[in-house]
């Protein structure tokens, strides 16, 4: 047993201990005699020749079961699989999120029997490296050179080639088919939503600088902008969502903020902002807003769900202005959410004026695993799934019926941006249902820029796709170039079980802080030079040495 394997199996032993007895049984019981056909490829039609498998086989599949769909064994796309493949699909469930992950955990960790496929199982980085070099999951680089067809032509369409480098575990290697999918709505996603009905009210512009944006919530906070005679206003708010923290919103008008590891690259060194005097001065403006009563003192306790619980006790809306990936401070089916308009990411004193961009990294699709007896048509059905007949097919159902080609004279949501309409929807997004093993949860895919942002809207103006489409164009051009942004880092094992430790005690150290810097119990003035000096202590110098790896692994250098 290797060195790695020892460290992974103490990590999981006391979960072993409390679920592992039921699940290793059940792995043993499976066919133990699955394993690696060598002629199994014989069977193979050729890269784009359907179906797949000359004769029939049967595939064992492990999925997570997603609450939306039905009954994997009659889904429409579980047919539609079979018919293209010429295979019959076993399935072996587990639970979604965690849950299930823990469990096929317990499964490898075991030594038994394994699923031929893993779908959708959200491995990261540094499992794939682990179970790759273990053998465990089959390295798929000679599968993609000798039996890819789907993948490279459906690829090409990424605009983001990077994505290919992403792909790779940090020996070279690629263990696992992707799903990708780009929505230019998620690359711009930390948005600000202004009442439009209050600005009317007051007679007050937009705010467009961070100046302006101060005496609109003073405006707020003071004229009585919902006219109910009260003083009962929220001028400013937002959540602990990754994509509604207020305070992340306001910094990117000083210093580019991403958000999560609020990391910068500077002459193609990585480094971090959170002890720059512009991130200092952010600070001091945050902290300014909230001395003041213009921004809710509880941004840095409170969910999303309790924000929209402070709207929905109310008849009018009472939040001048909040963060919000869409307009979620109110439920789907609010009126109120009419009175928001998304507003441009502000200009701060020196001209600073930055948006968060979330790349969308691929994500684990299928992984192909040692017991796996027919590995070369398991690939060639990942393969498949990332075409566009498959990839269209996982996130919107069957065509014209759960979705249909555009009419003549229909604009899709991003029309103004250039991009066609490509199809309407016709099953809602999110409903329990049968036609489809829904789209990143149900295997590889990919569905580059312009497919997505291709959808015709509803006629329904509170449907979230709708307002996600007004803020992107505000968003558009307020992002670094790509070579001072950190989009992805790709570590080996030993720097993950390094800089883990590491990376979550700085973290944890610069939110807490930021918290006690904006709401005044820490001085930004008295003790700004101490808490820089803690990083020492807290070895940020070897975390950005670590980080400086991974991130020249991500973008091939």
């Amino acid at each position: 047993m290797s060195k790695k394997r020892n460290v992974w199996m103490k990590l999981l032993a006391g979960f072993l201990v409390c679920v592992g007895c039921f699940f290793i049984i059940a792995a043993g019981n499976r066919d133990s005699s699955s394993g690696a056909v060598s002629n199994s490829a014989a069977n193979v039609n050729a890269p784009g020749v359907y179906p797949i498998c000359k004769t029939p086989i049967t595939i064992n599949v492990a999925i997570r079961q997603h609450p939306n769909v039905e009954d994997y064994e009659t889904n429409l796309q579980t047919k539609l699989f079979e018919e293209r493949g010429n295979f019959k699909l076993q399935f072996e469930y587990y639970p979604a999120g965690t849950p299930g992950m823990e469990r096929i955990q317990v499964v490898i960790a075991s030594g038994g029997v394994l699923p031929e496929a893993l779908i959708s199982f959200a491995f990261n980085d540094v499992q794939l490296l682990l179970h790759g070099e273990e053998g465990i999951f089959l390295n798929l680089d000679d599968y993609y050179e000798n039996w890819a067809y789907e993948f490279p032509r459906q690829f090409q369409k990424v605009s983001l080639p990077q994505v290919w480098q992403w792909m790779h575990s940090a020996n070279g290697h690629v263990y696992y088919v992707p799903y990708i999918q780009e929505t230019i709505g998620e690359n711009y996603a930390l948005r600000g939503w202004i009442n439009q009905t209050w600005l009317d009210n007051l007679g007050l512009s937009t705010p467009e600088t961070t100046e302006e944006f101060r005496s609109v919530l003073e405006a707020f906070r003071d004229r009585d902008p919902n006219r109910n005679g009260r003083r009962d206003i929220i001028p400013a708010a937002g959540s602990l969502e990754e994509r509604g923290r207020i305070a992340d919103f306001l910094i990117n008008a000083f210093i580019y903020n991403d958000g999560r590891d609020r990391l910068i690259v500077e002459n193609g060194r990585v480094d971090v902002i959170y002890n720059k005097p512009d991130y200092r001065e952010a600070l001091r403006y945050i902290n300014g807003l909230m001395n003041d009563g213009l921004i809710y003192d509880r941004i840095f306790t409170m969910d999303l769900n309790a924000l929209r619980a402070i709207n929905e006790s109310e008849s009018t809306a009472s939040i001048g202005f909040f963060t919000a990936g869409f307009a979620g401070a109110f439920a789907p089916r609010n009126t109120m959410r009419l009175d928001y308009v998304p507003i441009s990411p502000l200009m701060g004193p020196k001209g600073v004026q930055y948006t968060p961009f979330y790349p969308l990294v691929p994500i684990v699709g299928l992984v192909i695993t040692k017991d796996a007896r027919n590995p070369e048509a398991i690939f060639r059905w990942g393969d498949y799934m990332c075409g566009e007949e498959a990839s269209i097919w996982s996130r919107y159902g069957v065509p014209e019926i759960d979705w249909r080609r555009p009419l003549p004279g229909e604009k899709s949501l991003y029309d103004d941006m250039g991009f066609p309409p490509v199809l309407a929807q016709i099953l809602p997004w999110g409903s329990i249902q049968n036609s489809h093993w829904v789209a990143g949860s149900g295997g590889p895919g990919i569905l580059p820029l312009g497919l997505t942002d291709g959808m015709i809207p509803s006629d329904n103006p509170l449907d979230n796709p709708i307002w996600v489409a007004k803020s992107v164009p505000l968003h558009i051009g307020k992002i670094p170039p790509v070579e001072n942004r950190v989009e992805k880092t790709i570590f080996t094992y030993q720097e993950m079980m390094e800089i883990s430790d590491i990376q979550n005690a700085i973290n944890t150290y610069v939110n807490e802080n930021l918290a006690l810097f904006v709401t005044g119990q820490r001085s930004i003035e008295r003790d700004w030079d101490a808490y820089v000096r803690e990083f020492e202590r807290l070895n940020l110098r070897r975390y950005l040495q670590i980080m400086q790896s991974g991130y020249e692994r991500a973008i091939g250098r």
